[in-house]
């Protein structure tokens, strides 16, 4: 199973932070209420990003569980799950 990480490397790092202070110096020419608007869209960003990485670690501990079950299509696990009340 592929593992989904975060890890950058240097040159990677550099790009980002050079991304960042281009970012930080174009933060200087907006007016107030394009400063709110970027604020806002940047508070929506980092609340998806939140649960996106909430959401990969629990299907990480999942996949991880002894106890985890992976079927072929819903069909399948529909089945089991009729099967398991029975």
């Amino acid at each position: 199973m592929e593992v989904l990480t975060f890890e950058t490397t240097e040159q990677e790092k550099q790009i980002y932070n050079d991304k960042v202070e281009v970012i930080k110096e174009a933060l200087k020419e907006l007016s107030p209420p394009l400063i709110d608007s970027l604020h806002e869209y940047v508070t929506f960003l980092l609340e998806k990003e939140k649960r996106h990485r909430a959401f990969v670690k629990e299907t990480l501990d999942a996949a991880a569980d002894p106890d985890y079950l992976e079927f072929d299509s819903v069909e399948e696990a529909m089945e089991a799950i009729r099967n398991w009340s029975e």
